[in-house]
Parts: C-alpha cells; sequence; structure tokens
C-alpha cells in the first residue's frame, strides 16, 4: 500500500479547532492523521456537519451561504469565524459578490481564493477558498475601539518617532513588547512613517512591502509594522532577548512601564500565549517541510513513515494547547496575532499538493 500524507493532493488549511483525521497505514504500521483542525482529508467518511446560520450577532451583517453544511466557530458582537463546505468556486465568487452589495468594499483586496475589505464603519470581511477541499472559511471582526492617546515616552515606543495620528489604541506596552492599532492613519502616512522609523534606526534585515514593514535595530530590538486597511496601522514591537544589549538602547530615565494584564484563553498571559502560537508555527512548518520533502522523493517510504509518526505525536502535543485557547476571551490584539498565525500556516499547508 503506498503511503498517502496526509494533505497531500487535497489541500488543507488551519481551523484553530481540531476536526479529525483518518488512518495512514503502510508496513503494518498505523499512524493517526491527526493534523487535526488543520489538516486533512483522507476521505474519513463522517456526514458533513449541518450548518445552522445564526441571525444574532455580526453574522446578521453577512449573506446567508447557498448550502447547509459547515459549522459556526466564533458569533459575538466583536468576532464571527465560520467554514462551509460543500462550495463551488462559483459559489464562492457569488458569496463574495453578495457581501459587496452589502457594502463590503472599502479597501478591497481581491485574489483567486481570498476576498478582504471593510465596510463603511470598518467592519473587516476576509474570506478563504480551498479549491481542492470545495470549502469557504469566513471571518468578520469588528472595528478596534481607538480614542485619543499620548504617545509613551519609555519603554520600547521611546526607540521610534510618535505616529502622526493621536487617534488609537495601545494593548501592550512594557518593557519587552509593546503592541498598538493606529487609526486615522492614510497610507501615504504609513509609507512616510516606515521611512522615519528605518532612519530612527530600525533598518537591520529589513523587509518592506506596499503594506508591510518588519526590521531589528542594531540592539536587537524588533519592530513590525502593518497598513490594515480603513487607514489603521498595526505597530508591534519586541524586545531583543539579550537585556544587556537591549538596555543600551533604552534612554537612562525609563522606568519599566507595568506589565499588561494576563491574557486568557488557555495561556498564562500575553507573552505565554505567543510562545505558544510562535511555537506552534514553527512546527507546522517543520511538517510542511517534511511533507514537501516526501513529495519530491518518496523512496524510502518506511523510513519516512517514522518520521512522520513521531512527527504525529508532536502534533498532538501542539494540538492540546492550541485547543485549549479560547478565542472568545482573547484580548483584540491576540485574537488578531491568533488569526495571522493561523493565516501563515494555511499559506505553508496550500504548498502541499501543488
Amino acid at each position: 500500500m503506498k503511503w498517502e500524507p496526509a494533505g497531500k493532493g487535497g489541500g488543507a488549511k488551519p481551523q484553530g479547532k481540531r476536526r479529525g483525521g483518518c488512518l495512514v497505514v503502510i508496513a503494518a504500521i498505523v499512524v493517526i492523521a491527526i493534523v487535526g483542525g488543520i489538516v486533512s482529508s483522507c476521505g474519513g467518511g463522517e456526514e458533513p456537519e449541518r450548518l445552522d446560520w445564526p441571525t444574532t450577532g455580526l453574522a446578521a451583517m453577512l449573506p446567508e451561504p447557498s448550502v447547509n453544511t459547515g459549522s459556526v466557530s466564533i458569533n459575538s458582537e466583536d468576532s464571527f469565524s465560520a467554514d462551509v463546505e460543500g462550495y463551488a468556486r462559483s459559489d464562492y465568487e457569488g458569496y463574495a459578490a453578495q457581501c459587496q452589495e452589502r457594502g463590503f468594499t472599502v479597501d478591497a483586496s481581491e485574489g483567486g481564493d481570498s476576498f478582504e475589505a471593510y465596510n463603511a464603519e470598518g467592519y473587516h470581511l476576509r474570506l478563504s477558498f480551498y479549491d481542492s477541499m470545495e470549502e469557504m472559511d469566513i471571518h468578520l471582526d469588528a472595528p478596534v475601539e481607538m480614542g485619543e492617546i499620548s504617545w509613551p515616552t519609555t519603554g520600547l515606543a521611546a526607540l521610534i518617532p510618535a505616529p502622526p495620528s493621536t487617534t488609537g489604541r495601545i494593548g501592550v506596552d512594557s518593557s519587552s513588547q509593546l503592541s498598538a492599532s493606529i487609526g486615522n492613519m492614510s497610507a501615504e502616512q504609513f509609507s512616510a512613517y516606515v521611512d522615519a522609523c528605518s532612519a530612527a534606526g530600525f533598518n537591520v534585515d529589513y523587509d518592506r512591502g506596499d503594506t508591510t514593514y518588519s526590521a531589528h535595530d542594531a540592539s536587537g530590538n524588533s519592530l513590525r509594522l502593518s497598513y490594515e486597511g480603513f487607514n489603521i496601522v498595526e505597530i508591534s514591537m519586541y524586545a531583543s532577548d539579550d537585556p544587556a544589549e537591549s538596555a543600551e538602547e533604552t534612554p537612562a530615565t525609563e522606568e519599566p512601564a507595568p506589565e499588561a494584564p494576563a491574557t486568557t484563553g488557555g495561556a498564562a498571559g500575553t507573552s505565554d500565549f505567543r510562545a505558544t502560537m510562535d511555537a506552534y508555527e514553527t512546527f507546522m512548518n517543520e511538517y510542511v517541510d517534511f511533507m514537501l520533502a516526501y513529495s519530491s522523493d518518496s523512496s524510502n517510504v518506511v523510513s519516512m513513515a517514522l518520521d512522520y509518526a513521531d512527527m504525529m505525536a508532536r502534533y498532538s502535543e501542539f494540538a492540546d494547547q492550541v485547543d485549549a485557547i479560547d478565542e472568545n476571551s482573547l484580548s483584540a490584539d491576540d485574537l488578531a496575532y491568533y488569526m495571522e498565525v493561523m493565516g501563515r500556516v494555511n499559506a505553508r499547508l496550500l504548498e502541499i499538493g501543488q
């Protein structure tokens, strides 16, 4: 029996919660392929879950899909997430058009398998389509609540210029991390702000795109800027792993800002939550690399099957940690980071079978 790795030729995607897997057999070795909630289409034979479209929460802002198979994982006044199964490409394209008719046309971005836009009130919609699985993911987020802010003059924030807008929200401000959402900041202002941060020293190992910028400074502190659309910019900073080096860049008069309160949702706090997500992403990258290696050279099937069994055991540990995260209790920043990591994992998983 030829070993068919999970996800090969069938598409794969992250779900945030596990949905089970299928048996993979070779040389009397049974591997439980549970790239669960994230992968898998090995022909399990389970009946599709019935999709009961909500009439309350953010779901009420969206058109109801034309099929009734799938599931809703989040539906509140702040966030909505669902997947729709048995959806052909024409169904997906029709649904995206219906969403535009409902006003999701601001800063719209459309690719072959994705659609992203805001409406006039700032609600953020993202659609993702998986052709090989005939499945569509829907995510809708309410606008981030913002107000008048004063840019911090201590900690990591002091290492970069103050943004040109004083409208925003600072989620985390500590000696090791900064997370802020800035509103009323145009794409042109974003580009100029990137130039200013680069001139301030964040120009080491930099990566600049039309809507993103990431770099380190000479001491290893990291900065990431992202233009999200709707005149919103996200700023994330992390201190160098070397406290001595980081301290060299910190003003002498600095007094450490109070640590941000712990974030719930299966992790002890924001730092623990992000460490979990980072470790999970690292492992999933390793998983994709392994599967791509098998796709290019399947000559040593038995050995790779043993490696795969070990990898699935490791995945089970990561899946338990990710499953323990309650998205509904995450802060807005952590939920955004959760979706960002899942998006990157999803993009890598789509490489399998291409």
